[in-house]
C-alpha cells in the first residue's frame, strides 16, 4: 500500500502561500515560513516502520507550484492520501479532494485537522473525503486505521477504531465515537528526519537563529493549562500527553550528533516545566551538548517557570522562549482566561534577561471589546519591555476566533461575528465588531512592528554587545537582516486590508 502525507500548495489573490503545516491555524506569506508537522512526521515514520510504502509530500516545502503537486500525486498514485486541513483552507481542501476523485477513484482520503475533526460530517457532506480523524493523536490512529482498510475489504462497515467518522455511501456515514484523549507518547517514534527532507524546512523559519535548525518532537502535545479562551488547545476533547525526557533528550543527542542541527526548537503548546524541565536541562549538560554550539527553544507560559529552573536552562545554552504576552491590561486577560496578570510577565521576563535568554513575545490586538484605552496600553507596555531589553523578539497578530474555541462561540452568542465565510478566517484582517475603527487596530500592528527600526530598541541591542556573547553579535548582525525582511511582510500581511473599507 502507497500512502501519501500531501500538502498542495495553496495561493491566495496576493501571490501568498498558506502555511497549513502549523498545525493550529492558516495564515497566507509571500515569504513562507516553512514548518515541519511533526504529529504528521511521526505518523509517516511509524506508518513506513510497519512496512508500508510511504512518501513525504509537501508542494510548499519542495518548491512545487501547484500544477507541478497536483501532476506528481496523481502520477504516484498513492492508494492513501493524508491531508490535514483548517478553517481558512476548507472550501480549497472540499474542491481538491472532489478533483482527486475524480481521477483516482480508487485512492482513499482521510482528512485530519482541527476543523474536521470537529466538524467531520460537514466535510463528509462537503466533498468526498473517506475517512475524518476526530482525533488528534493521528499518528496512533492511523497505525490501527491503515492496516485494518489493508486486511478488512469491508472496514467502512465494520471499522471498530475510536475517532473516526467514515464514509459509507454519499449519505451514510459510519461514527467509532470518541478518541482516546491521552496517549503514551513513547510508543510513537522520533520523526524520521530523511523521510521528511527536514532541510527543505531548515532555514525559512525565523525561530532560528542559527542554521540549520528543526523542530524537535513535541514533549507535550496539545497543552498542559489549555484553558486559553482564544485557543485551539481549548476543549472538552482535548488534553495532554507527555513524552518522557530521556527519549526527548535521545533525540536532541541524534539531531547534534547526526544531522549537524544548530538550533532546535519544541513547539509544544507549553513545553516542560518543574522538575522535568531541570531533568532535561542537566540531560543536556551531562551529555556535552550544551558545548555542541546548538541553541534549544520552547514555548511557556508565564510563572510556568522558576528562577532556578531559568539558570539552569541558560547554562544548557537555552536560548529562545516564547511566551504569550497576548495583551497587556487586566480585564482581557481574564476575559481571555490566561491565569496571571500584567505584573507577571514583567517579572518573568526580567528572569529570563537576567540570565541571557531570549525572550519572544506574542500579541493579538482586535478583541471584540479592546477599547483605545486597553489598545494603547499593550502598545506602550511591549514598547517599554523592548526598549529595556526585557524581550527581543516580537510578533503581533489579529484575533481571529478561532473555529470552536471558547472565544469564537463567545463572538457568535454576542453577536459581534462580520462573516462566517470559511475564507475570511485567514488572520489577514479583522472580523469582528470593535468599539473603536478597524484601522485603529491596524494601525497598532504599524506601530508594534515599527519597533524593529526605533533608535531605542536598535541602541540596546548595541549595549547586549558589550556582555561579549556570540548569541547577542548574531542577532544583530545575521538575524537582524532576515527579521527586517520578515517584519515587512507582517505589517504588509496584517494591515493590507487597511486600504478597503472597513467595519466598525
Amino acid at each position: 500500500m502507497k500512502i501519501a502525507f500531501s500538502y498542495p500548495p495553496i495561493i491566495n489573490s496576493d501571490g501568498q502561500k498558506a502555511m497549513v503545516s502549523q498545525n493550529r491555524n492558516v495564515q497566507f506569506f509571500m515569504k513562507p515560513t516553512y514548518l515541519l508537522p511533526i504529529i504528521q512526521g511521526q505518523a509517516a515514520t511509524w506508518l513506513r516502520d510497519m512496512g508500508y510504502n510511504v512518501f513525504w509530500d509537501d508542494g510548499n516545502s519542495q518548491l512545487k507550484t501547484f500544477d507541478c503537486w497536483y501532476l506528481d500525486l496523481i502520477e504516484a498514485s498513492p492508494d492513501v492520501i493524508i491531508f490535514e486541513s483548517t478553517t481558512p483552507v476548507m472550501k480549497f481542501y472540499w474542491n481538491i479532494v472532489n478533483k482527486i476523485k475524480s481521477d483516482l477513484p480508487h485512492c482513499t482520503v482521510i482528512m485530519t485537522g482541527y476543523h474536521s475533526m470537529r466538524k467531520p460530517q460537514e466535510t463528509l457532506r462537503r466533498s468526498y473525503a473517506d475517512v475524518v480523524l476526530r482525533s488528534n493523536h493521528i499518528d496512533f490512529v492511523l497505525q490501527k486505521l491503515i492496516p485494518y482498510i489493508d486486511e478488512n475489504s469491508q472496514w467502512r462497515e465494520n471499522c471498530p477504531i475510536e475517532g473516526l467518522v467514515i464514509r459509507i455511501d454519499e449519505n451514510n456515514f459510519h461514527d467509532t465515537g470518541n478518541f482516546k484523549q491521552i496517549e503514551t507518547l513513547d510508543l510513537s517514534p522520533d520523526v524520521d528526519r530523511d523521510l521528511v527532507q527536514w532541510k527543505n524546512y531548515a532555514y525559512e523559519n525565523g525561530n532560528f537563529l542559527q542554521t540549520p535548525g528543526t523542530y524537535a518532537t513535541s514533549v507535550v502535545r496539545d497543552c498542559m493549562f489549555g484553558k486559553c479562551s482564544f485557543c485551539r488547545y481549548n476543549g472538552p476533547d482535548l488534553t495532554f500527553s507527555m513524552r518522557s525526557v530521556q527519549k526527548s533528550l535521545d533525540e536532541y543527542q541524534k539531531l547534534i550528533e547526526d544531522y549537524g542541527a544548530r538550533e532546535i526548537f519544541d513547539d509544544s503548546g507549553v513545553w516542560y516545566r518543574g522538575a522535568e524541565a531541570r531533568e532535561f536541562a542537566q540531560g543536556i549538560i551531562d551529555r556535552g551538548l550544551n558545548k555542541k554550539d546548538c541553541y534549544f527553544g520552547f514555548n511557556t507560559r508565564f510563572g510556568y517557570l522558576e528562577e532556578d529552573t531559568i539558570a539552569l536552562l541558560a547554562k544548557a545554552n537555552f536560548r529562545f522562549v516564547l511566551v504569550g504576552l497576548e495583551a497587556a491590561d487586566e480585564e482581557t486577560l481574564n476575559r481571555l482566561n490566561k491565569g496571571y496578570g500584567p505584573k507577571d510577565s514583567e517579572q518573568n521576563l526580567k528572569l529570563y534577561t537576567k540570565y541571557g535568554l531570549f525572550p519572544h513575545l506574542t500579541i493579538m490586538v482586535g478583541y471584540f471589546w479592546q477599547t483605545r484605552e486597553q489598545l494603547n496600553t499593550t502598545i506602550d507596555t511591549v514598547k517599554r519591555f523592548m526598549f529595556e531589553g526585557l524581550a527581543r523578539t516580537l510578533q503581533v497578530t489579529i484575533c481571529t476566533p478561532i473555529d470552536f474555541t471558547p472565544y469564537h462561540q463567545e463572538c457568535i452568542d454576542q453577536k459581534m461575528l462580520l462573516t462566517n465565510d470559511y475564507d475570511d478566517f485567514d488572520m489577514s484582517k479583522l472580523i469582528v465588531k470593535t468599539p473603536i475603527p478597524h484601522n485603529d487596530y491596524y494601525d497598532a500592528i504599524r506601530n508594534i512592528y515599527g519597533i524593529a527600526f526605533h533608535p531605542k530598541f536598535i541602541f540596546k541591542q548595541i549595549q547586549f554587545l558589550f556582555k561579549f556573547k556570540k548569541r547577542d553579535w548574531q542577532f544583530l548582525f545575521t538575524y537582524g537582516i532576515r527579521a527586517i525582511r520578515r517584519v515587512r511582510q507582517h505589517i504588509f500581511n496584517l494591515t493590507k486590508q487597511q486600504k478597503n473599507k472597513v467595519i466598525k
